[in-house]
């Protein structure tokens, strides 16, 4: 057996090696009675609601006027763990599938016990090719390569090659472009054991173009029903296309961001009128408490200097972890119930702002991002720290993921 097959098989199939924290069970992830206390070792550390994650999905198939989702859990769910967060929506009856843009995950989706149906968005390694056939991971057909590597995988298997065709109307980095017509796709479909599951695009942000976009779908569509192919699953919105464009919807939905409970832009009429939940708190131990004199200054570069003597908190998480480097202009953590201001963010550490008296001790935890105050929800910290809505759910997937029903 292929070395890198056999890695794969060893690590993804098993307990999923990697993106799943502590090598987690499926049964040690979940905590229906919320008395899995968080392990004393992890620091940082991320909180996941199941209930949040049902509920928003919810909301947004009420959105898209109860539209099917396709969960969108490219870039480990954008930190927040690609395996956790679809263990959970496996269970929602709103949710048709899950979106992903690596092989290696969804492999590592189904071998966690995922059963709905996983598209893969992106290229694959032909090693794995057999692995994504037998366990009925649709694969992307978005160039000629790509399709040609699709037929040669369909002639070697004994089993149907599950196909979604991925159609380029205007984005330029991805999919087939629209102008070259459809005898690619009638090639495709004449091929002996390929089936095709659906056909999606990407929509670009601006909404004039982004209608041009949908038009040019819907012309493929039609030229499919006039040769007689008729995709089952048909979508091209995005999160922020599900919110501005109901004629984006057709009749599979495909978000991503809002999952979690955050908007794509930290400015949205939408957010008034539907009341996603944060999904996750990211939390750390404070590891150390030190006096500053005034004129001393923090971090390589001097960032801050403190202008009167006050006490500074270390937290163990930084940039390297993916908390965003901004933060030190504006954000701001939760200890006891007290908002303290980031001052600086490095690689490996941040630090906090405490004030003139030690109302924080080594030991206390500190939630950078979660749904207790206005300022530290997704939308607040990116408004405080001047950056948009994706900012702040970009994290490591070394940091370690705990699912409970209710946040504790």
């Amino acid at each position: 057996m292929n070395t890198r097959r056999k890695f794969l098989k060893d690590t993804a199939f098993a307990t999923l090696g990697i993106g799943l924290s502590h090598h987690l069970s499926l049964a040690q992830t979940f905590n229906p009675s919320g008395t899995n206390l968080v392990s004393q070792t992890a620091n940082p550390w991320i909180e996941l609601s199941a209930n949040a994650y049902l509920k928003n999905v919810q909301l947004i198939s009420k959105m898209a006027q109860n539209k099917p989702i396709m969960a969108v859990l490219k870039n480990n769910a954008y930190g927040l763990g690609d395996v956790q967060v679809a263990q959970i929506l496996d269970q929602s009856a709103h949710i048709a599938g899950f979106a992903l843009v690596k092989d290696e995950r969804c492999l590592a989706l189904r071998g966690n016990g995922v059963s709905k149906p996983i598209l893969l968005m992106g290229d694959f390694n032909e090693d794995l090719g057999m692995d994504l056939v037998n366990n009925a991971i649709a694969l992307s057909a978005f160039s000629l390569e790509s399709s040609n590597k699709i037929k040669k995988l369909a002639s070697e298997s004994n089993k149907e090659v599950l196909v979604e065709l991925y159609v380029d109307t205007g984005l330029g980095r991805m999919g087939m472009p629209y102008s070259k017509g459809i005898g690619w796709i009638k090639e495709l479909v004449a091929t002996p054991n390929v089936k095709i599951t659906g056909l999606f695009s990407t929509l670009t942000t601006p909404e004039d173009f982004a209608r041009t976009q949908i038009q040019r779908f819907s012309n493929i569509i039609g030229q499919l029903k006039d040769n007689g192919i008729l995709p089952s699953r048909l979508h091209m919105a995005p999160s922020l296309s599900l919110l501005d464009l109901p004629e984006s919807h057709f009749n599979t939905v495909r978000p991503g961001i809002l999952l979690h409970g955050t908007y794509p832009l930290s400015k949205m009429d939408q957010a008034k009128n539907v009341p996603l939940q944060p999904t996750y708190r990211l939390k750390a131990t404070v590891i150390r408490m030190e006096k500053l004199r005034k004129g001393d200054t923090i971090g390589f570069s001097r960032f801050y200097k403190v202008e009167a003597d006050e006490w500074i908190a270390t937290l163990p998480i930084g940039w390297a972890d993916g908390y965003y480097s901004g933060a030190e202009n504006g954000a701001k953590v939760l200890i006891n119930d007290t908002l303290y201001k980031v001052v600086n963010v490095n690689a490996s550490h941040c630090n906090l702002s405490i004030g003139p008296e030690k109302s924080v001790v080594v030991g206390d935890t500190a939630t950078l991002i979660g749904p207790d105050r206005p300022e530290i929800t997704p939308e607040g910290f990116g408004k405080l720290a001047g950056g948009h809505n994706y900012l702040q759910i970009q994290y490591k997937e070394s940091i370690p993921k705990f699912v409970h029903d209710e946040f504790l």
